[in-house]
């Protein structure tokens, strides 16, 4: 009897999982169709290329114009930005949790970023907008401190947490198959951290990178209340705005199938364009890793 309940129990597990993850793919596909056809209007009215390239975002003019090569090069330098300050601090804390702490307070200390990991990101924003936008004004001598040298360091704070988690893990794993036998041929720990569980983590590491860009790509708030929301040329001590900033600022003010309604979701579409690549990339790199003989724990 207890055999036949576990055999009907694999039945409609093995039959429940594939129906839920078609069903997870078709909503996919039904909502990137349903943005494509939303921002329909505004792709006849200019093409693909002219929106991309265009620098002049004037959806409510007399002659609309949808130009968003500002907006969408904001959202990629304050995401590679804020990746370039939060990749090494997270890859330096994962080691030092790894090899310079105790599993107790390891454990602790993971728990206490995953908590970190939990703050509304509206707060994180006040937080920056008290501390770093000052900071930043003070320390450069500007009229505003509001920059995409402050969106970054504040998404910095907030992807941070997604990197220390995921490299830790990986580099356990690592650290459970290969230190034992380096110390037993008399390498010190530390070297083999360096020479070896790194190497080997690599592609764990570009993993957690693209899960971290991904994350800064489609922050909001945080970025919204310290980066200036001006759709001008970025640079790093001026104000920018990104296309999630873009979208919260003026969609809830625009006319309903209006061309500048269809303009937004141009923007939304190509902010999701660009994160299916970034992770397609991230595939076809495991995949040639796989193929080369690289068994990489991603």
């Amino acid at each position: 009897m207890k055999g036949e309940s576990m055999h009907l129990s694999d039945r409609f597990t093995s039959g429940i999982v594939p129906i839920m993850a078609v069903s997870v793919l078709v909503l996919y596909i039904g909502i990137v169709l349903y943005m494509a056809i939303e921002a329909w209007p505004a792709l006849i009215h200019m093409s693909w290329m002219d929106i991309v390239t265009g620098t002049v975002w004037k959806p409510m003019a007399q002659s609309p114009v949808l130009g968003l090569a500002y907006i969408i090069s904001a959202s990629l330098y304050i995401s590679l930005l804020s990746l370039i300050w939060a990749l090494p601090l997270g890859i330096g804390t994962s080691v030092g949790l790894s090899l310079g702490v105790s599993p107790r307070i390891r454990q602790f200390c993971l728990s206490t970023i995953d908590m970190i990991a939990g703050i509304p990101s509206v707060i994180v924003g006040f937080i920056g907008l008290a501390v770093v936008v000052p900071a930043i004004q003070s320390m450069f001598s500007l009229s505003t401190g509001e920059s995409i040298l402050s969106a970054s360091l504040v998404l910095a704070f907030m992807i941070l947490p997604y990197i220390v988690t995921h490299c830790t893990e990986s580099i356990e794993t690592y650290r459970q198959r290969y230190e034992e036998t380096a110390l037993g041929l008399g390498i010190s720990p530390w070297h083999t951290m360096k020479a070896i569980i790194l190497p080997s983590a690599k592609g764990s590491i570009i993993l957690s990178s693209v899960l971290a860009f991904s994350r800064a790509m489609g922050e909001t708030m945080a970025v919204m209340m310290v980066v200036g929301n001006a759709p001008i040329l970025p640079n790093l001590l001026g104000k920018a705005e990104p296309i999630p900033s873009l979208i919260a600022l003026e969609m809830g003010s625009v006319e309903y199938n209006s061309l500048h309604y269809s303009g937004l979701y141009v923007a939304a579409l190509i902010l999701l364009i660009i994160l299916i690549l970034t992770n397609v990339l991230v595939y076809m790199y495991s995949w040639k890793t796989r193929k080369d003989g690289h068994h990489e724990v991603i």
